[in-house]
């Protein structure tokens, strides 16, 4: 039986392969620091450390600038840290907060008068303080509807009104918040007189 080793393999790419995320992959030896169990090292993260004369530190990652991944030219990676790189991957289409950017103080769009800070925690914006967004709902609607004849267990109501039960028990939970309708207990629910 013959060995078909690297060269002699016709499977052979040169060390080099595209992993399933998409990165490229290099044949450096079980040996070398970046190397993975087989002796596999992103190509992105050696190209980095060539370029930085240096190891890369930990926290340090490597943006592609041009996006795609296996374009590891150079000129298109950039050494960046984890508040950086997500940056640089974030959309302004989601107005979400940029690094930086002061979290100014807004009034509630319902026309309240509460003021709030125009980003969440995580950086989301709002223009409603929790509970005063005004966005109409069918479905509390219809539940209304069917709810003004008598009381009705859940599962009636999320059959007369053609949803899942999941979304009805929603739609009665924020009709309660709302105090328009309170729970008689055993799944029955009705209108608050």
């Amino acid at each position: 039986m013959s060995s078909q080793f690297r060269e002699s393999n016709p499977n052979w790419r040169g060390g080099r392969t595209v992993a399933s995320n998409g990165y490229v992959l290099l044949r450096v030896g079980v040996g070398h620091h970046l190397a993975n169990v087989t002796g596999y090292a992103y190509e992105h993260r050696i190209v980095a450390e060539e370029k930085l004369g240096r190891r890369l530190l930990s926290g340090e990652m490597i943006h592609h600038i041009d996006g795609n991944k296996e374009n590891n030219d150079p000129s298109n990676i950039k050494v960046v840290t984890a508040t950086q790189h997500r940056a640089e991957h974030r959309t302004r289409q989601r107005g979400l907060k940029e690094p930086g950017e002061p979290n100014v103080t807004i009034e509630c769009a319902c026309g309240c008068g509460e003021r709030f800070q125009r980003f969440d925690r995580h950086g989301r914006p709002r223009r409603f303080i929790s509970g005063h967004n005004p966005i109409a709902s069918p479905l509390q609607d219809r539940v209304l509807h069917i709810l003004s004849s008598g009381a009705r267990k859940r599962g009636e109501i999320a059959k007369e009104a053609q949803a899942t039960l999941c979304s009805v028990r929603c739609a009665l939970t924020r009709l309660k918040q709302a105090n328009l309708i309170r729970s008689l207990g055993g799944g029955f629910w009705e209108i608050r007189s």
